[in-house]
């Protein structure tokens, strides 16, 4: 009888101890499982984002990434709305082309410049750049919709080449705040009508 009464307690403490460690098998298990969980969310949100043409501002290798960008920045990127008609070139002497451009930013300083009521040196540039690059065009080449994505192309080069990092001059410190390699992210052409 005496014997029963210390393997009593014995019994208690072995099926405490299995307990124990079987409650820690299952939270590291539910612990690796999360882990697992969240990077293969990650990895499906950032393959549909790339599928749908939006890069991760996270892992861009463009610069749009920053520290004041992020996936916040993303998605609550500064517009610049830029509408212009200029006169087209060729036969007709009243040919003109009318176009709207949205200017997307990565560089969300440089955005809120651009983008708002206020006159600004940058704002300015933009829109000097664009008016360069639709000035002098034919009615032909208004008219080919290739034209379109190559001169969104070119106007987004350009406009990143103005303001996006130039190198330090000799004897220049490195400036405090790092700019995105490319400070804009799209040019997008909403309306876009030649007139006759």
């Amino acid at each position: 009888m005496a014997d029963e009464q210390e393997s009593a307690p014995k019994k208690g403490l072995v099926k405490l101890i299995l307990l124990g460690v079987a409650g820690l098998v299952i939270l590291g298990g539910l612990g690796f499982g999360v882990r697992v969980f969240l990077k293969r969310r990650a990895a499906a949100k950032a393959a549909a984002a790339k599928v749908a043409g939006v890069q991760n501002p996270a892992a861009d290798d463009d610069g749009c990434g920053d520290a004041s960008g992020g996936e916040e920045g993303a998605s609550n990127a500064p517009v610049m709305v830029v509408v212009r008609n200029v006169n087209l070139s060729g036969p007709r002497l009243n040919a003109f082309l009318h176009c709207e451009m949205d200017i997307v930013f990565c560089d969300q300083e440089l955005g809120k410049l651009a983008s708002s009521d206020k006159p600004s040196p940058e704002k300015g540039e933009i829109e000097a750049i664009i008016l360069d690059a639709l000035s002098g065009r034919s009615v032909e080449e208004a008219s080919d919709p290739g034209f379109r994505d190559s001169l969104r192309q070119d106007i987004r080069d350009k406009l990143n080449a103005q303001f996006g990092p130039q190198p330090l001059k000799p004897g220049e410190a490195p400036p405090k705040k790092k700019k995105p390699l490319h400070p804009i992210k799209d040019v997008l052409i909403v309306d876009w009508a030649i007139q006759q």
